[in-house]
């Protein structure tokens, strides 16, 4: 015999099928906010730490922004103002508990004047993907990153007021 349905009857099968199927996307969508909030946390942890350290053993008065750099070592770049407001620059290594460690600089930095710089060196095949406080050689710059006309990542270095680049390079893109 036929087995006839009508159209506000639905098999079973398609029932659990449509059910497993449900609760596997759920569940993949919750592993996925999961690993990305995991990801954020790793990402800005040690920030609050880093803070406090640099406006217990600094000038700094206060602090506008903190960001992260990732060199020969991670460094929480704590950007802010001293009680008399002029800007000032504190870079702490990740975890560090040594006040004589801390880069410190009340330099002018000129985050437009270094993306016009790289702008004018890099010329129009290529794309700016982050203008960042970072170190080079030790000292603090601006690091650029872009991707160049070949589809490579690049990195440029910048003096903080901008003006000198301090060196420039791109990745290979072998792979592709």
């Amino acid at each position: 015999m036929i087995r006839r349905y009508s159209r506000f009857t639905v098999p079973k099968w398609t029932k659990i099928t449509l059910f497993s199927v449900l609760a596997v996307l759920l569940i993949m969508l919750g592993c996925g906010i999961y690993v990305y909030i995991t990801a954020q946390d790793a990402r800005t942890d040690g920030f609050e730490a880093s803070e406090e350290f640099v406006l217990e053993n600094t000038d700094l008065d206060s602090a506008d922004e903190v960001t992260r750099f990732n060199g020969e070592h991670v460094y929480h770049v704590v950007k802010g103002k001293q009680a008399d407001g002029t800007e000032a620059i504190a870079y702490v290594k990740k975890g560090e508990k040594d006040p004589e460690q801390i880069i410190y600089t009340t330099d002018t930095a000129d985050e437009q004047q270094a993306e016009s710089s790289w702008q004018s060196a890099c010329g129009a095949d290529c794309d700016l993907d982050d203008v960042r406080l970072g170190l080079y050689d030790g000292s603090p710059a601006w690091e650029v990153t872009y991707r160049d006309g070949q589809d490579r990542l690049g990195y440029s270095y910048y003096n903080l007021d901008g003006t000198e680049q301090l060196e420039s390079f791109a990745l290979s893109n072998q792979y592709q």
